[in-house]
């Protein structure tokens, strides 16, 4: 199955090629395009909010994605840019509770490959070793998107320190 995308091709290839499936099988690849959607976005438009119950994984084919936290203050802070091709955000839909711990906004318009995380979560829990497979490819996102968001922390507090007489 391939869905094109304004000369993208979203394959059960291309899905191989990004950061969370790569250890699945093409049949199974297959079936989760066979239940997924492209959908588009605008510059600006939500995709989803902070503590939506979280039912989507998203995929991005081209594009840009801002992921941000709303603190108790009521203040947005960035937490991850997402704009490479294949990059997984909704992340959440495949971990208790099921609620998104970010908002996810545009920066420009936007494909999305959009699939269905029960879907996703009940491949997981019919073999184990893929479930495992992609709970080690979520984790690797937690800690390299935390490790960045840490790194802009300290580097604004260094810009904010020389600032300070």
């Amino acid at each position: 199955m391939i869905i094109e995308v304004e000369g993208n091709m979203v394959s059960a290839e291309w899905l191989k090629r990004t950061e969370i499936f790569g250890e699945l099988d093409e049949a199974r690849l297959t079936t989760l395009l066979s239940q997924s959607v492209v959908k588009s976005y605008s510059e600006r438009e939500s995709i989803f909010f902070q503590e939506d119950e979280a039912t989507h994984l998203y995929i991005l084919i081209k594009g840009a994605v801002d992921l941000t936290v709303k603190t108790q203050e009521k203040i947005d802070f960035m937490t991850s840019k997402i704009e490479k091709e294949g990059a997984v955000f909704g992340t959440a839909s495949l971990m208790e509770p099921f609620r998104y711990n970010v908002s996810a906004i545009c920066l420009k318009p936007s494909e999305v490959l959009v699939l269905d995380a029960l879907l996703i979560r009940r491949r997981m829990e019919d073999d184990p070793r893929i479930g495992m497979e992609i709970m080690k490819k979520l984790a690797s996102i937690y800690f390299n998107r935390l490790n960045s968001m840490r790194a802009g922390i300290t580097n604004l507090f260094k810009m904010l320190k020389m600032k300070t007489p």
